[in-house]
């Protein structure tokens, strides 16, 4: 299949969505917090106490061992002064924004395993930002966030095209070592990073996530933003050798890390950090899910 009939396959698809699920209006309140340099960890506390939901897993959150504090947390803001207001924030924000979507938990591309994913990207990502140059102007939050939401067209895929979505999960269930991608153009004829970056288009999120959710499996993007992109795939490839993840390949592009100034060993020893709290991620996304 050449590009070009991808591409028509692609849009022949997309016309199919009859109602394309909107932002939540939660989502929208956080994406104004997080543009507005003067919001407090109050404002953040006065639009999240609103949604119970997320208020519980956070509080569930702030009081797991992955905090290990002595002290209980019993109300929304001391929970958001522990985790830390940028990652309340992202965390709250993609818990808004995936929910109304209806997406099997169960299999490779399952909800869970999307969560899982998102979860462990987020977390690596923003480890990684905090060891590149400051020349290169990468923000913690934003690296979280696009981690987050960078597989975000699965759970689009499974939400409007369950019958496609239910073959791929199939398929990568009875040959893991086919790849996502693979099975994904040899089913759909497209990819989900393309109907993920066609939905943050449509949603107006930040370029840097737009530009991430399309280009977090081109190891040659050297655009606008191609920063957050291309450390959404060392992410994707460190967190692949531990069976997380949808990456094509473990091997970690030369050119990328030189731009980053890391080396393959400082990655997988960012990589065993995070892994080291593997129980505890796994609890959190267990409780994500279950709601």
């Amino acid at each position: 299949m050449n590009s070009q009939e991808t591409t028509l396959e692609f849009k022949q698809k997309i016309e199919q969505i009859k109602e394309l699920p909107t932002l939540p209006k939660m989502s929208k309140k956080l994406l104004s917090l997080q543009e507005n340099p003067e919001t407090s960890t109050q404002d953040l506390c006065n639009v999240i106490e609103f949604d119970p939901i997320i208020t519980s897993q956070l509080l569930r959150h702030s009081n797991s061992a992955f905090f290990n504090t002595a002290k209980t947390m019993t109300s929304l803001h001391d929970a958001i002064m522990l985790i830390g207001f940028d990652a309340t924030l992202n965390l709250a924000l993609g818990l808004a924004s995936a929910r109304s979507f209806r997406v099997p938990s169960r299999g490779p591309v399952g909800m869970r395993a999307f969560w899982l994913h998102a979860i462990y990207s987020a977390n690596l990502m923003q480890l990684l930002a905090s060891k590149v140059p400051s020349s290169l102007q990468m923000r913690g939050g934003m690296a979280y966030l696009t981690g987050l939401l960078h597989n975000f067209g699965l759970v689009l895929l499974g939400h409007e095209f369950t019958y496609d979505f239910n073959r791929v999960n199939e398929a990568l269930e009875n040959d893991p070592k086919t790849g996502l991608l693979s099975v994904e153009k040899t089913l759909l004829g497209f990819h989900h990073f393309q109907v993920g970056s066609w939905l943050m288009r449509k949603w107006g999120l930040p370029k840097e996530i737009m530009v991430t959710v399309l280009e977090h499996h081109n190891e040659n993007y050297r655009g606008d933003f191609a920063e957050y992109a291309n450390l959404a795939l060392i992410a994707d490839r460190a967190l692949f050798s531990y069976n997380i993840g949808d990456s094509d390949s473990e091997e970690l592009p030369e050119r990328i890390l030189k731009n980053f100034q890391l080396s393959a060993d400082q990655v997988t020893e960012y990589c065993e950090q995070i892994m080291e709290k593997s129980d505890l991620i796994n609890a959190m996304v267990d409780n994500i899910v279950s709601h």
